[in-house]
């Protein structure tokens, strides 16, 4: 486990963010038990902290309580990739075709240069990769006049889940050139101002039965 950040936050809010990361990363593995005790020795905080913070993993759907056993790490299963991907879905492809014909040049450029650095990207560094992804994926979403449906939109790519999809499947140069292409295609969609193409190509994004898309670590 990596140290806790020193600064000026509560120490809560640092130790869930070092142990939501290191659940992410899989520094900490699936079925893992966190015992307040054990957390707080090895972060060098009180068990006060740590309690506050495994509650919050908890809430997150990132651990369990387990009666007798502590806090254990929760796995991430296929079901649970397919329900993220599938309110995503629906809610990205209402979003798009609300801003259908707002895109301005400006922000036309801005996707496409989302894709270009995607295209130079390492395809094993999940983080850049991440990254990248939710900055097109927000983008996409920008112009949409409903600020309720982008704010939604946004609270599930800032979900530790989201992340953690990312970082706990290997994708490699052949999942990072399709999302490429499905981007580029989304955003010649945008430049002809055709939501129905767009929103086709977006279901590819989300499209998890997909055999390419994802190859488990290990």
């Amino acid at each position: 486990m990596a140290a806790i950040p020193n600064d000026v936050r509560p120490l809560s809010v640092r130790v869930h963010e070092q142990l939501s990361a290191d659940i992410i990363s899989g520094v900490i593995k699936p079925g893992s038990a966190l015992a307040q005790e054990g957390v707080a020795s090895q972060y060098g905080v009180s068990r006060t902290p740590v309690r506050d913070a495994l509650t919050q993993l908890t809430l997150e759907g990132l651990t369990t309580l387990v009666p007798g056993k502590g806090y254990i790490v929760n796995q991430l299963d296929e079901r649970e990739i397919e329900n993220v991907f599938e309110v995503r879905y629906a809610l990205e492809s209402l979003a798009v075709r609300n801003a259908i014909g707002s895109y301005t040049p400006q922000q036309l450029v801005r996707l496409g240069g989302l894709i270009d650095e995607t295209e130079i990207v390492d395809p094993e560094d999940g983080d850049e990769l991440f990254r990248l992804g939710r900055a097109f994926h927000l983008a996409l979403v920008e112009p949409a006049a409903n600020d309720y449906l982008r704010g939604v939109i946004t609270s599930i790519w800032n979900h530790p889940i989201q992340h953690r999809i990312t970082l706990t499947y290997r994708q490699g140069p052949d999942h990072q050139a399709k999302v490429i292409h499905d981007h580029r295609s989304i955003l010649q969609a945008l430049k002809d101002q055709d939501p129905a193409r767009a929103v086709e190509v977006l279901a590819h994004c989300h499209d998890v039965k997909d055999p390419n898309r994802y190859e488990h670590i290990g």
